[in-house]
């Protein structure tokens, strides 16, 4: 072993610098575009916050940023479930796969739409406590993220609630939103801050 292969395996015991990942990083127009980043900006802005790292994450890759956008519109708020519905999903999904960016999110929206404290903080605990058409599909949210599957006793459930578009679209909603967690977790995304004002 040569003295310079020896000198840098010493220092190396400090060990790797961490990198930074893009969604811990605020982005410029540069890097999301002039379209990205105004859309980022006016999100930020509707939701009282310095910003909105979903939007400024995905921004990142501009040419998917828009297309990703109106794909989960069509979920989210224009989605086939109820508005209610889909919160409740979407924060039980958020609670599942650990994802407080998506929780802190979904908090604020479930409760412009009219679900209560208790319904909303429900999603955050060992059970749902949902019944009947709610608890059907929240049983069927959890298999999806915990198991990827759906068990026949729910599929029967689910069948005698919901029509198949619907069960399409809460198996896409699902499966979305788990997704998503896992990219702003992947990715570094903090929870946006609040503007002050």
């Amino acid at each position: 072993m040569n003295a310079s292969h020896a000198e840098s395996t010493a220092t190396s015991t400090e060990g790797p610098t961490r990198m930074v990942r893009p969604g811990e990083k605020v982005p410029g127009m540069r890097e999301t575009g002039v379209v990205n980043h105004l859309i980022a900006r006016i999100g930020a802005k509707v939701q009282g916050t310095e910003t909105m790292g979903v939007f400024s994450t995905i921004g990142r890759a501009r040419r998917m940023f828009v297309p990703w956008l109106v794909y989960s519109a069509t979920m989210m708020p224009f989605g086939y479930l109820s508005r209610k519905e889909t919160e409740l999903v979407i924060l039980r999904v958020a609670h599942l796969k650990g994802s407080e960016y998506e929780a802190a999110h979904h908090r604020k929206l479930g409760a412009s739409v009219g679900l209560s404290a208790e319904e909303i903080t429900a999603m955050e605990g060992e059970s749902h406590g949902q019944t009947r058409r709610r608890g059907v599909i929240l049983d069927a949210a959890e298999q999806i993220v915990l198991e990827g599957e759906v068990d026949e006793s729910t599929w029967s459930a689910l069948a005698s609630y919901l029509s198949d578009r619907e069960i399409v679209a809460l198996v896409m909603l699902v499966t979305n939103y788990a997704g998503l967690a896992t990219a702003l977790s992947v990715l570094g995304t903090p929870v946006d801050r609040k503007r002050n004002r």
